[in-house]
C-alpha cells in the first residue's frame, strides 16, 4: 500500500487543530473523508481541509471502499461501537484517548480489531515527544542512577457549560470521568512507557473548581512493578502547570513542560540543559508511525494493549477513590 487513505470520525476542537493537518503532512497517508453530524460544520471542515467526501453518518464513511484507516475523535462512549463497527468494516482503527470508558470496553476492541485483522492504535502521541525519548535514554543510560520515583502534573482551564460543544469531557456518561480520563490518561501512558506496568493505585477525586458531573480535579499515587513510586496530578482548574520530574539515586530529570523543548538534567552537584525542539504538530509522529504500521504490517507504537492498559490504572483509581 503506497499510501493509506484516511477518514475522520468527529471533527471537533482536536481534529481542527491538530489531527488533520498531521494526516496531512505525516508520510504515505491521505485525507480522504470526514464525518460529523453537524452538517454546516461538516461542509466548513471539508472546506478547509480540501477533502472532497462529507458525511454526516458514520455508517457511510466507513462502507466507503476508498478509505483504509479511520481517527475516531468522538466522545469515549463511542469508541467501542465505532471501533467494532469499523473492524467489521475492514477499516484500521486509531482511536483518541482514552480508549474506552472501561477496560472490559477496550478488550472487546482489541479482539474485534485482532479477528478483523487491521491495526488498532491510541493516540497517546506524547510518548513521541523528543524530550520522552531522551528521558528514556538516559535512564537506560543510568545517567541519574537507580530510579526512584516520578512525578508529573498537568491541568488546563475549562468554562463549559451542558450542550457546549466539547462538554462530553466532563459528562460521565460521554467521558466516563473527568481530569483523570482527559489529561491525565496522556501522563500513565508515558509513565508505562519509561517506567513498565503499574501495579498498586490510589486516588483522591474532587470536584473544586467547578459544578461539572465528573472531577475537576484528580491526585494518583502508583507503584511500579519496578519497584519505583509516582505521583500523579491532573486538574481542570489551573492555567496549564505542566512539568514532568524523574528522580534517581544521583540525580533528577526535568522536563517543564513536558510538551516544551527543554529538559534539565541535575548530577553531581551541577545542572545541565538540553535542547530538544517538539515537532510543529505533535500528531504527526503518531500518524506517520501508524502509517507504517500498516504499511509494514506490524503493530503500531502505541497499541491496543498499551491503551488498555491505561485504563486498567484509571479504573482501578476511581474505584480507589470511591472509598475515601
Amino acid at each position: 500500500m503506497d499510501s493509506v487513505r484516511w477518514g475522520i470520525l468527529g471533527c471537533g476542537d482536536v481534529v481542527r487543530k491538530r489531527v488533520a493537518q498531521a494526516i496531512v503532512a505525516a508520510p504515505g497517508g491521505l485525507l480522504t473523508a470526514a464525518c460529523r453530524r453537524d452538517a454546516a460544520a461538516l461542509a466548513a471542515f471539508c472546506q478547509s481541509m480540501s477533502i472532497d467526501k462529507g458525511y454526516p453518518d458514520a455508517a457511510d464513511l466507513l462502507a466507503d471502499p476508498d478509505i483504509d484507516a479511520v481517527y475516531i475523535a468522538t466522545p469515549v462512549a463511542l469508541h467501542v461501537s465505532q471501533t467494532l463497527a469499523a473492524a467489521a468494516a475492514g477499516k484500521h482503527v486509531l482511536v483518541e484517548k482514552p480508549m474506552a470508558m472501561s477496560v472490559a470496553e477496550c478488550d472487546q476492541m482489541i479482539a474485534a480489531c485482532d479477528k478483523a485483522n487491521v491495526r488498532l492504535g491510541v493516540a497517546y502521541y506524547r510518548r513521541f515527544y523528543p524530550l520522552v525519548e531522551r528521558i528514556g535514554e538516559l535512564l537506560r543510560a543510568g545517567t541519574i542512577g537507580t530510579p526512584l520515583a516520578v512525578s508529573a502534573v498537568t491541568a488546563t482551564r475549562l468554562d463549559m457549560s451542558p450542550g457546549e460543544d466539547g462538554y462530553w469531557r466532563v459528562a460521565l456518561e460521554s467521558g466516563g470521568g473527568g481530569a483523570l480520563m482527559d489529561v491525565g490518561s496522556h501522563r500513565i501512558n508515558v509513565f508505562t512507557h519509561l517506567f513498565g506496568p503499574i501495579n498498586h493505585v490510589k486516588a483522591i477525586t474532587r470536584r473544586v473548581a467547578a459544578d461539572y458531573p465528573a472531577e475537576d480535579s484528580a491526585v494518583v499515587l502508583l507503584g511500579f512493578q519496578a519497584g519505583i513510586v509516582g505521583t500523579l496530578q491532573c486538574h481542570f482548574g489551573a492555567d496549564d502547570p505542566d512539568e514532568f520530574v524523574v528522580t534517581g539515586t544521583k540525580g533528577r530529570l526535568i522536563a517543564r513542560p513536558l510538551n516544551g523543548d527543554q529538559l534539565i538534567i541535575e548530577r553531581d552537584g551541577k545542572t545541565e540543559q538540553e535542547i530538544l525542539p517538539p515537532p510543529d504538530n505533535f500528531c504527526t509522529p503518531l500518524i506517520a508511525d501508524f502509517n507504517r504500521a500498516i504499511q509494514l504490517g506490524r503493530a503500531p507504537r502505541v497499541d491496543g494493549e498499551e491503551g488498555r492498559d491505561a485504563n486498567v490504572v484509571m479504573e482501578q483509581a476511581y474505584r480507589s477513590a470511591e472509598l475515601i
